[in-house]
């Protein structure tokens, strides 16, 4: 199992790893291209569009397919992504390699979410959700940084190339670890469709784009918050970001945790934890002590809400779950597309250091709606219907 588990995280934190690159080495790659920083720029919206529009899809053909030929299937397709960008000469062969590498990324990460799950009693299954999100946690606290240091010292290509490698290497690894044995069976399109005429199933993606896009106005502009408030200079950037992403990893641990112990109320008190540590920071953000303590808290809480995103919406659909997860993966990005768009309004309006409390009134929203949707499992709860028992809500994830 251990070897399971292992060849997942790697997966995602190479998958992980190959979407954020293009940030890391976006002068570089400009440059090579002869493209303006704007125009690059483009590549990365192009993965994430892909990821919204396409995972989806993806998931929709291959809900017949086995999960241990899907793994593989989709992390051969994120290697032939990363070969065609590592060897791109031009702007838009580039953007070929990043459209097929972010085909695999929603429905890759939702058959994982469901894989890990599938492993594990219950009861335990938030921790499992958090240990196959750690692979995107490392990717940006550890993938990102190596690959702008490769593409500093040997060209944007670099990076690209080694993410290739590292890409083949998970496939095989995939194909000697999975079992050929299926512990889940493959379902059907209606099936995985019937699973979205739940109100719970919606709530849940609609809450997760929401509270995503509440944590994405501050991380998006997390550098200048920094340096223009809180008066970090550039040169304390890079330490003030591993102290994010040691707190994304403690998190990531403690919201599996809090999940298995109970969905819902894992999900209200950590959106509540980041409302109230966004809002409190724009009070302390001048104070450059207190600064670095923010972006540790943040990175926890915001790290602690997702595997109660996640969990939550594979819960609901736990019959037929693969699509539904695609789709809240996918909200995932709708949500960084907002609150990367929310931050930058509110920045030319007010300044950086109101981004603070926007994100702290947006993940209030999803807040409201996350207690609401706790509050109607209750009502169901204490009104059971005769004759027909009702499985405890909040326990964990099916």
């Amino acid at each position: 199992m251990f070897l399971r588990f292992f060849a997942i995280i790697l997966s995602l934190f190479v998958i992980g790893t190959g979407e954020l690159l293009p940030g890391g080495v976006i002068e570089n790659l400009a440059s090579g291209l002869g493209v303006s920083i704007s125009t690059a720029g483009l590549v990365i919206t192009a993965y994430a569009a892909t990821v919204v529009f396409g995972g989806p899809i993806v998931t929709g053909l291959t809900t017949r397919v086995s999960r241990r030929a899907l793994l593989i299937g989709l992390m051969a397709t994120a290697t032939l992504g990363n070969a065609i960008a590592a060897f791109a000469s031009d702007y838009w062969i580039l953007v070929v390699g990043r459209v097929v590498a972010a085909l695999s990324h929603g429905t890759f990460a939702a058959a994982s979410i469901v894989v890990a799950a599938s492993m594990v009693p219950p009861e335990k299954a938030g921790t499992a959700v958090s240990r196959v999100l750690l692979g995107f946690n490392l990717a940006a606290v550890v993938g990102v940084p190596l690959g702008t240091m490769i593409g500093q010292h040997f060209g944007w290509h670099a990076p690209f190339r080694t993410t290739a490698v590292l890409s083949l290497l998970c496939v095989l690894l995939l194909a000697a670890v999975t079992p050929k044995t299926e512990a889940i069976p493959p379902t059907s399109v209606k099936d995985e469709l019937r699973v979205f005429g739940r109100k719970k199933i919606l709530v849940g993606i609609v809450t997760t784009a929401l509270a995503t896009g509440g944590f994405f106005t501050v991380t998006t502009y997390m550098v200048p918050l920094a340096t223009k408030v809180s008066g970090l200079s550039t040169g304390s950037v890079p330490a003030m970001l591993v102290v994010y992403g040691v707190g994304s990893i403690v998190g990531n641990w403690l919201g599996g945790k809090a999940a298995d112990r109970g969905l819902m109320p894992a999900l209200v008190w950590t959106e509540l934890a980041l409302t109230v540590t966004c809002a409190a920071f724009w009070f302390a953000s001048p104070i450059q002590v207190l600064a670095w303590l923010f972006f540790f808290l943040f990175a926890i809480t915001q790290f602690a809400i997702l595997p109660a995103l996640q969990g939550r919406v594979l819960s609901e659909a736990a019959a037929a779950p693969t699509f539904a997860v695609t789709v809240n993966v996918a909200a995932l990005q709708v949500g960084a597309t907002l609150g990367s768009w929310l931050g930058g309004v509110v920045i030319n309006g007010s300044g950086v250091r109101a981004i603070t409390l926007a994100a702290a009134a947006l993940v209030a929203v999803a807040t409201l709606i996350a207690a609401w949707s706790w509050q109607d499992d209750r009502k169901l709860i204490s009104r059971p219907v005769p004759g027909l028992v009702k499985e405890p809500v909040d326990s964990g994830v099916a």
